[in-house]
């Protein structure tokens, strides 16, 4: 068991809403990709910016994950008990020197669990969306009453030459008209399925840029895409986890 990293992990928790924390990162990193979208930076320095803004985003979203499933898991929104449905919980084992390291740092069963899972992997998604009632409760989720903080485009020193402003109006417009002023959530099963796939195309590119060093060429409207759909979907997963722990708390 991975006992360092989950006292690393301990370090690089924030304590306040994980959601708003989730999406503030999102929103600053697009900020600066747009940024240099706007300063005309060469087609190589973009393309090499959009990547590094993809590694960025799968990592957050890992990470923002992985605080929902163990948090959802200390206040029994997510009990035992469901958990032994899913494979990959039936074959833990500890040695005397695992327990003897859980007791001396305290590390919380949820602490354990998380460990067990790869918010990279699909499967291991699959098994969160599950456990916080996808099936049941996705029809429930409240439409967001305010704008994302995508929307909220912020101004800095942007040059004020005319070129600059018809893009920066074309990027909004784009924004608004794909994806709605009010953050619209992907209600229907095939609009659902279509985000996903857009995940998933992020964690495959992801897992290409790390481990392949490719430069990969991808485009304004790419990387945008690739936004909505990581804060669409962290929205849904704090939905779903809020509805959850509003009605129904299980026992172990």
């Amino acid at each position: 068991m991975k006992l360092n990293r989950i006292l690393e992990n301990r370090n690089l928790s924030k304590k306040g809403d994980s959601l708003k924390i989730f999406e503030k990162r999102i929103s600053d990193s697009w900020y600066l990709e747009r940024e240099i979208m706007i300063r005309k930076f060469s087609k190589k320095d973009q393309y090499q910016s959009r990547i590094q803004y993809i590694v960025f985003l799968v990592s957050c979203l890992e990470f923002f994950l992985e605080e929902i499933f163990k948090i959802a898991i200390d206040k029994n929104i997510i009990s035992l008990k469901e958990l032994r449905k899913f494979k990959k919980f039936k074959s833990l084992k500890f040695d005397l020197t695992d327990l003897e390291e859980i007791n001396k740092n305290k590390i919380k069963l949820s602490e354990i669990l998380a460990e067990e899972m790869n918010f990279q992997n699909i499967k291991d998604i699959i098994v969160l969306l599950k456990s916080l009632n996808l099936d049941e409760n996705y029809k429930l989720i409240p439409p967001k009453t305010r704008n994302f903080n995508l929307l909220k485009i912020k101004r800095g020193n942007i040059p004020k030459k005319k070129t600059s402003q018809n893009i920066e109006k074309n990027v909004v417009k784009f924004i608004v008209d794909s994806f709605g002023a009010d953050f619209a959530l992907p209600k229907e099963e095939d609009e659902f399925i279509k985000m996903f796939n857009t995940l998933k195309r992020m964690i495959l590119l992801r897992h290409k840029i790390i481990h392949k060093a490719q430069l990969i060429k991808l485009e304004n409207w790419e990387s945008w895409a690739y936004s909505m759909a990581t804060a669409q979907f962290g929205y849904i997963v704090y939905a779903l986890y809020k509805l959850k722990k509003q009605n129904d708390k299980p026992k172990n």
